[in-house]
Order: C-alpha cells, then sequence, then structure tokens
C-alpha cells in the first residue's frame, strides 16, 4: 500500500488544501509513505477520503493512516483501552449508559423470532433520538415493510479505532444473528450502518436498503423564504446514494435547496470521523468553523443531515442556523435530539458523574 503511494503520488498538494492534517504536516503523502506514518498522523486522521476524491490519481492516503492505527494497537503503541468508553462490544459504553440514564428502552419492540425484514437504526440515532427511531419503526410496520428491529452496532467504530480482532468477532456475531433469525432484508437509516454493513455481507442473499428507498415522505407546503442546505456524510462520499435519495425527497416535499461549497464527493467531515474529536478535538474544530462559514455564505437557514452523528456535531454551534436531520423534516416531526450532548455531559459531570464514568471505563 505504502509502496503504491510513494509510486503514483505527484506531491501536488491537491488532498493538503482540504485536509487539517495533510495541511499541517510537512511532508506530502509520498513522503509520508515512505518514511512512514506515525501513530500521532494516524489517529489524526478523520479517515474521510477527501482525499481520494481530489487526488487526480485516485490514491488514497486514509487507507495508510486506518492501516497505521491497526498495526499500533496490534504492536501496543498506543493505549487503546484508555478510549475503552466507545467501544460498542462492551456493555459499559458511553451510549449504553445513557440509554439507561435518561430511559431510552425499546425491550417492548425488540422481540425477535424468524423477522424477515427488520429496521437497523445504528447507534446514534437510538441512543440520541428515540422519538425519531420509533417513528420510522412505526411507519416501515405499518407499511409492512417491517417486522422488528434490530438494536445493534454495526461494528464501525472497532474498525476507526483500529480494532480489528474485536471488529472481526463482532462482525462474526452480527452474521450469525442473521442467520439464526433469518433475516433477508435491513432497512438502515444511517449511512455509515448501511457502507458497513454492506460491505459485511458482500455475497450473501442479504438485501440491505435505506429508508428513503422504503418509506413515503408527504408532499407539504413550506414557506417561500425557507432554504436548506445538505450536509453529505463521508461513508456516502463515493457512492452518492444517500445523497441522491435526500435530495429527491427533500425537493418532492417542497423544500428549496442550495449546495455549500463542500458538498456530495466533496463534502468535509464533520470531525467525527476516525473519532478525531477525542484524538484531535482542536482539528476537528477548523472542520466545524470551515462547514459554519460555508453554512454562512450559502444563505441557508437550514442545515441538513442524514447521519446523526454529523447532525449533533454541528447542533447548537451554528448561530442563527437550524440544524435538523432529514428525516425530521421529511416525516414532519420535531426534533428529539435537541442537547443530547449536553445531557450526555451533565451526566458525567459531578459526584454521580464520576460514579459513572467509573462504571464505564470498569473493565468487563
Amino acid at each position: 500500500m505504502n509502496n503504491s503511494i510513494s509510486e503514483n503520488c505527484s506531491s501536488c498538494g491537491l488532498c493538503a488544501k482540504d485536509c487539517s492534517l495533510l495541511s499541517e504536516s510537512a511532508d506530502s503523502p509520498a513522503a509520508i509513505a515512505q518514511r512512514g506514518a506515525t501513530v500521532h498522523e494516524a489517529y489524526s486522521c478523520t479517515l474521510c477520503d477527501l482525499c481520494s476524491a481530489v487526488c487526480p490519481q485516485g490514491i488514497s492516503p486514509m487507507e495508510m493512516f486506518a492501516a497505521r492505527r491497526r498495526e499500533a494497537v496490534t504492536n501496543s503503541e498506543i493505549d487503546i483501552n484508555e478510549y475503552r468508553y466507545m467501544f460498542p462490544d462492551r456493555k459499559n459504553n458511553v451510549m449504553n449508559i445513557y440509554r439507561h440514564q435518561f430511559g431510552v428502552d425499546y425491550s417492548d419492540i425488540n422481540s425477535f423470532k424468524e423477522i424477515e425484514s427488520c429496521f437497523f437504526p445504528g447507534c446514534t440515532l437510538m441512543t440520541y433520538a428515540p422519538v425519531l427511531t420509533r417513528e420510522i419503526y412505526k411507519r416501515l410496520e405499518l407499511s409492512g415493510d417491517c417486522q422488528g428491529m434490530w438494536m445493534e452496532c454495526c461494528g464501525k467504530p472497532l474498525e476507526q479505532l483500529g480494532l480489528q480482532q474485536r471488529l472481526t468477532d463482532m462482525s462474526g456475531q452480527l452474521k450469525i444473528f442473521v442467520k439464526e433469525h433469518n433475516i433477508k432484508r435491513l432497512i438502515t437509516a444511517c449511512p455509515g450502518c448501511y457502507y458497513q454493513l454492506r460491505k459485511l455481507f458482500d455475497g450473501t442473499d442479504l438485501k440491505i436498503q435505506t429508508v428513503y428507498e422504503v418509506l413515503k415522505f408527504v408532499q407539504q407546503t413550506q414557506p417561500a423564504s425557507a432554504i436548506c442546505t445538505v450536509h453529505d456524510s463521508c461513508p456516502d462520499r463515493h457512492q452518492g446514494l444517500f445523497g441522491s435519495q435526500v435530495r429527491q425527497a427533500l425537493d418532492q416535499c417542497g423544500y428549496s435547496m442550495i449546495e455549500m461549497a463542500h458538498n456530495r464527493d466533496r463534502t468535509i467531515c464533520c470531525g467525527s470521523g476516525g473519532q478525531q474529536s477525542h484524538f484531535r478535538p482542536d482539528l476537528a474544530e477548523e472542520l466545524l468553523l470551515k462547514r459554519k462559514r460555508e453554512v454562512q455564505q450559502s444563505g441557508a437557514d437550514t442545515l441538513v443531515g442524514y447521519c446523526l452523528s454529523c447532525v449533533l456535531k454541528y447542533e447548537g454551534k451554528l448561530t442563527g442556523i437550524n440544524v435538523v436531520h432529514a428525516l425530521n423534516l421529511l416525516l414532519d416531526l420535531e426534533p428529539d435530539f435537541k442537547g443530547a450532548k449536553d445531557r450526555a455531559a451533565k451526566m458525567l459531570s459531578g459526584p454521580d458523574g464520576k460514579r459513572l464514568w467509573a462504571e464505564i471505563m470498569t473493565e468487563d
């Protein structure tokens, strides 16, 4: 991989123009490949793959940094257990604790027997937007497109962290679950989950769809002055499936749209990619400010995202701009994710918060 980068990269600098990591480095991807990426560089990368989208040769330095993360974990060059609060395969992780603390519970609909088609909301949506999650499931169930909801993580956070063995183990469990429950179709709302699961079940008979190709959306009357702009999710960068479906649905529902400078395959990461917020919050903040400027320059009054992680990254941070999930608009449903990040922070503050943090960080 590194040889390919060093041989094909012309050091033109195009990738560095839009990448904070490559911009702060004195070396081109070719030079980094020749000397070997550092652990610091690997965990500074958002793994968003904008570099390959702008590269004339289609080179993907992201793959080099992702491989370096796996190597760092394998060789114990990083104490990855310091970040175990994010491990989705642990009972004691932040999202599980948040759901427990705030009464987010789906036990009334999480009953699996043999289910042909089920809704896979993904960790972030089912944790921080339970009202929206239930509404999506209700509509899928009423239309006959869905008979259950699978509350599991796709494993992507493990891949991002470089935890290859844990990812392999979790992926194996997902495959077993699908087989045991005779699941034939998964309907996903999260682009990260969609592409992760599609990769995992490639070559099988399992059909994986997005909610946007299954749900029926009703046209609404919108204020003539209302203009929205779409923030595209990095996992959707190369295929553009979610981006196209969301824009089409918004148009059909009567929303006026305008594009930002960075959109579709040239979208910029929100700062959540590669868990950058945890490893390089300074670079994540740069991305936030960059997107903020682009939203303001577009003239839009609403920023629409179709990945809740992205939406939560911007929510409350863009003064005068309404930040909303596409499905809240399309289903005409008030957002219930507002303030979720603040609630999570408050949950871990004070004496009770210290107790919870200790519980989260306790080894399983």
